[in-house]
């Protein structure tokens, strides 16, 4: 399947009322900040070989990683995106390796200091509208620049997991959710980006979001929460919105969670139309978990709607 360049949308989150994104991402950091606060960073995390300091290292905002300064660079054409996807395991280790020695308040102050990027970054889009759907380069391909942001709730609610064992605590139900937004818009980006006709959801207790995607040439993609109870579409319900996230980020093994019941496939049919993104992420989080699944529903159905996302998580 060729990939198709997208020139209308709607486009999933980024076309949503840019006060109500603003106010979602910036909750999500805040709430992973404090979660942060008390992490003991020399503490092991979830993640082999990760303590909690290389976890936070890698989400705060060091000079020598400006990656929001990359991507308003990109928005407003003065850089082009990379030709390839960036290896980001690569990066996160350089990373980490140079800030090693980082303490408490200095991860925290960095922490700080990429909470004031991004509120610079949305108010670059405030003063300019035409920066938030300008074309941005991602590990699924362009996707505006406001689509960047809000995954980044993504990578926050899956580490604020991993930070757990550190001391952290439980994330916030609001933190989850607006992962679970988040890999519910960058699926609908990459079924869109690639042409596949898709309505799927990601059910958790309480709603959840679901994407669609037309399969028409050059259109976008929506994004919707779902109302509580029984998925009426074809959608992965999971009995909490941090197995959710798990398991798209192939953190634990889907086998065991479809066996348990802890994730529940609904109208498998449905969601085997998402089977051909596969080809075109390989390698990025998620993918594993995928390949799982499909080898545990076997000849029944053999697709979730766990998808990878653009994302900086390490797998």
């Amino acid at each position: 399947m060729s990939s198709i360049e997208i020139v209308s949308g709607p486009w999933g989150t980024a076309s949503m009322p840019a006060e109500a994104q603003r106010t979602r991402a910036l909750a999500a950091w805040d709430a992973f900040r404090e979660l942060a606060g008390r992490v003991d960073p020399d503490a092991p995390s979830r993640l082999p070989g990760w303590d909690g300091r290389a976890v936070i290292t890698h989400l705060a905002s060091w000079p020598d990683a400006p990656l929001l300064a990359r991507l308003l660079a990109e928005a407003s054409g003065r850089r082009a995106p990379d030709a390839a996807p960036m290896h980001q395991d690569d990066v996160n280790a350089r990373l980490v390796l140079a800030h090693r020695d980082a303490d408490r308040e200095e991860l925290l102050a960095a922490l700080d200091d990429g909470r004031a990027r991004l509120v610079a970054a949305f108010d670059a889009t405030t003063r300019d509208p035409s920066l938030a759907l300008a074309r941005t380069g991602s590990q699924v391909g362009p996707v505006p620049l406001l689509t960047q942001f809000g995954a980044i709730a993504y990578e926050l609610a899956v580490h604020a997991l991993d930070l757990a064992p550190c001391g952290a605590g439980e994330p916030p139900p609001e933190l989850l959710d607006a992962g679970v937004l988040a890999l519910a818009d960058i699926t609908g980006a990459l079924a869109a980006r690639h042409g596949v006709r898709a309505r799927t959801g990601l059910a958790v207790p309480g709603g959840g979001w679901g994407f669609a995607a037309p399969g028409a040439a050059g259109t976008g993609w929506e994004v919707f929460p779902l109302p509580p109870g029984r998925p009426n579409l074809p959608a992965v319900e999971a009995r909490a919105a941090a197995l959710l996230l798990d398991a798209s980020a192939g953190r634990r093994p889907v086998p065991a969670l479809l066996a348990r019941r802890d994730l529940k496939p609904h109208n498998l049919a449905g969601l085997l139309s998402l089977a051909p993104l596969l080809d075109h992420v390989p390698g990025l989080p998620g993918g594993p978990a995928l390949r799982l699944t499909a080898a545990a529903l076997g000849g029944v159905g053999r697709m979730t709607a766990l998808l990878p996302t653009l994302t900086r998580t390490r797998p």
